[in-house]
């Protein structure tokens, strides 16, 4: 068995004598003037000082009059205000409760005119995706020309490792296998929600004929708890870059690897011993600078079309209209 429906009193403020605090379905006419209800002056009181509606039934939503705009209970066949029957009345609009929607809601504007700013916008926005237009023409176009190569220059460079202990963390259930020296702590790992009790507010309903309802909405409350684990220090053995040997266009006009010289070599110190060394990643970058019509720009380019073109030299290339070469046009018919 569900609880009665209690109905709660709306209020309003006379317009015409500036009487406020007038009850919603009692006060069908201001008691000071006589003046008739306006229900867009309707509006919840404070919490707290709610007013039962005595004997109150629910028929439905307040109709309009199309005459004198008062508002009139669905149950009534005419106006109480001026008679007028209740043929092509409309129901008057709900009040929203200020405490459980926090932002008011938009006012709403009719289809044959147009908010005054719309036009505004759409030639913002017009401008916007014009300059886009623009800017990536000017980005992607290109003009064909032919460039004098007027440098070539290279780098290589090898890099040596070297076998280290190093230090390290991690929660034990996700430790290495090879770690050792290891020692264990309690930390703090995460943290985890507990419902700690319920936030409850009222919410009220307008139910559009001078009244309203209102039930208790209640949501859980947490609290945040720390979750501990197991936390492992320990040592493992790792490959570590330790040094670098570099060669450029300096040392030779054609690119070759620098000469690498490794402690455990010669058999010193084995492979997997602390203090061991080997050769990690080898890294190389071949540019070529070009020049016309006094601008020069500069070009990374693979290895094998680096050695086509020479010093001296021309070549054809695409320049952007930004200014830019497209590198990627070098060595292309």
């Amino acid at each position: 068995m569900t609880d009665k429906e209690i109905f709660y009193e709306m209020l309003w403020d006379c317009a015409q004598c500036q009487t406020t605090g007038l009850l919603g379905d009692t006060h069908r006419h201001c008691p000071t003037c006589g003046s008739a209800q306006d229900p867009k002056k309707r509006y919840f009181p404070q919490p707290g000082h709610e007013k039962q509606a005595k004997d109150h039934q629910f028929v439905g939503t307040d109709w309009s009059c199309a005459y004198c705009t008062s508002p009139n209970s669905a149950a009534a066949a005419h106006c109480t205000n001026c008679g007028a029957g209740q043929d092509g009345s409309k129901p008057v609009a709900l009040v929203i409760d200020d405490a459980v929607v926090s932002a008011p809601a938009p006012a709403a504007t009719s289809a044959a005119q147009p908010s005054r700013h719309a036009g505004r916008w759409r030639w913002i926005v017009g401008a916007v995706l014009l300059v886009l237009i623009v800017l990536g023409v000017m980005f992607n176009s290109t003009k064909d020309t032919v460039a004098t190569i007027e440098q070539r220059s290279w780098e290589r460079e090898i890099q040596v490792e070297q076998l280290s202990r190093v230090a390290e963390a991690a929660w034990c259930d996700s430790m290495p296998g090879d770690a050792y020296a290891v020692t264990r702590s309690r930390e703090q790992r995460t943290t985890k929600r507990i419902e700690n009790g319920q936030d409850c507010h009222d919410e009220r309903t307008d139910k559009g004929d001078g009244t309203f309802t209102k039930r208790q909405v209640c949501v859980p409350r947490y609290r945040e708890e720390p979750v501990y684990d197991d936390r492992c220090h320990f040592q493992v053995n790792r490959w570590r870059t330790q040094r670098t040997f570099k060669a450029s266009n300096e040392n030779s006009p054609m690119p070759v690897w620098p000469s690498v010289a490794l402690l455990g070599a010669q058999g010193a110190i084995g492979p997997n011993v602390l203090g061991a060394q080997r050769a990690g990643p080898r890294l190389e970058k071949y540019t070529v600078k070009l020049a016309s019509g006094g601008k020069s720009w500069s070009c990374d380019v693979p290895e094998a079309l680096w050695k086509q073109l020479n010093e001296g030299t021309l070549t054809p290339v695409k320049i952007r209209m930004t200014g830019g070469a497209d590198c990627s046009s070098l060595g292309r018919e």
